[in-house]
């Protein structure tokens, strides 16, 4: 059954006004945000369609080639807008050259039939590939979005190839704008489930991108971005869990800088903030893909080395130690000398063992390397459960 054509391109006209409308307020005009390159190609979309509306009505060149300058203007904003909501460097030269080269076709072609339909179709299609090839290359982690946006640009293609086909088999007449046939109103319809596909894709998207920010900031440590406490916890629990299923070794390390309170004190705060940061990237550039450190809090961190062994992990730790205190923080033109003191427990974790328990081992080893001078190392050989009472109260004078 075929529908009055004008009638539907009317219709997805009035689809893509309101869902623009509805993006623009929700991004709240911000200009570089997504939602609002999004309603702008919508808007794009929607005149593109009422160009289309008054086929046969209106000049040539206002009902198709400024209706489809506008359809590849829409299509070229919904390709901005994966950029922008993925907050990636977009490649605004070569995605704003296929609505220009649409024009340059649409100006040299417009009185041909054949020739014009198949260079409108060409470029169209040639964006939605481009869509389908960036949604998918900047999909987010288990995302679904990005398959809305690929789903959106094939059904786009159908109706592209439907076009093309009617033209090589010389019936181009059927697809004009103003006849009305079945083929037409497939055509027409799959136009709509474009736009709806590519408007919610897009702002699920950006609801993916805003969801993975907000679990990134949940985990990381606001002034230093490494793991913070929560992340890193987590993560020693699922190491402990592997390294006894595996019955592999385990190193927990536990790292303390060294009188942080006086470089506070002596140098301000800021310093203090640039100190940690010094330290986080300095230790971090040290270690390997499968280690993982964190912020446990304040000035200590927690370090962790899966699949090592007791002698492998002293030997990385001292040397994280050694070079660390060859390696000044630089605050302004102040140069701050620093250095830290370790606690090392690394074994094999036993059905008893905990996260608590194994860094309450590692702390009493940094507590003994602190008790004997500090900028030092300890590995505790034993597992003792509690702190000895005389040592709690010499690590209470001494910070």
């Amino acid at each position: 059954m075929a529908a009055h054509t004008p009638t539907l391109f009317a219709s997805v006209a009035l689809v893509a006004t309101t869902m623009a409308i509805c993006l623009i307020v929700a991004g709240q005009l911000k200009l570089r945000d997504g939602l609002f390159t999004t309603g702008c190609g919508l808007f794009a979309h929607s005149f593109a369609y009422v160009c289309y509306t008054l086929y046969g009505h209106a000049p040539l060149w206002l009902t198709y080639g400024l209706g489809n300058s506008l359809l590849s203007v829409a299509l070229a904003f919904y390709t901005i807008s994966i950029f922008r909501i993925r907050g990636l460097r977009t490649p605004w030269l070569f995605i704003s050259s296929l609505p220009l080269l649409m024009v340059v076709l649409m100006v040299v072609l417009i009185d041909t039939r054949e020739p014009r339909m198949l260079a409108s179709s060409s470029v169209l299609s040639v964006q939605c590939l481009l869509i389908m090839i960036w949604a998918y290359r900047n999909a987010q982690s288990g995302g679904r979005a990005h398959g809305l946006l690929i789903v959106g640009a094939c059904i786009s293609l159908v109706g592209l190839l439907m076009r093309v086909v009617s033209i090589l088999a010389g019936v181009a007449q059927d697809m004009q704008y103003d006849v009305s046939n079945l083929k037409q109103t497939i055509s027409v319809a799959i136009g709509t489930a474009t736009v709806m596909m590519f408007s919610l894709g897009l702002v699920l998207l950006s609801k993916e991108r805003s969801e993975s920010k907000l679990h990134h900031m949940a985990l990381r440590d606001a002034l230093t971005g490494m793991l913070n406490r929560r992340a890193i916890l987590e993560r020693l629990s699922a190491e402990l869990e592997r390294a006894r299923r595996a019955g592999s070794s385990l190193a927990i390390a536990m790292i303390d800088i060294d009188h942080f309170k006086q470089i506070n004190d002596r140098y301000g705060h800021l310093a203090g903030d640039e100190v940690l940061c010094h330290c986080v990237r300095h230790l971090s550039q040290r270690l390997r893909t499968s280690d993982s450190i964190g912020r446990y809090g304040g000035e200590e961190f927690l370090l962790l080395l899966p699949d090592t062994t007791a002698e492998n992990a002293m030997a990385v730790v001292d040397e994280l130690r050694r070079s660390m205190a060859e390696t000044p923080a630089q605050f302004g033109n102040l140069q701050i000398p620093l250095s830290f003191s370790a606690g090392l427990w690394c074994a094999v974790p036993g059905p008893a063992d905990t996260s608590d328990s194994l860094i309450g081992k590692a702390d009493v080893a940094l507590y003994e390397a602190k008790l004997e001078g500090r900028n030092t190392l300890r590995l505790l050989a034993a597992y003792p459960g509690v702190i000895d009472p005389f040592l709690a109260d010499e690590l209470k004078e001494i910070g």
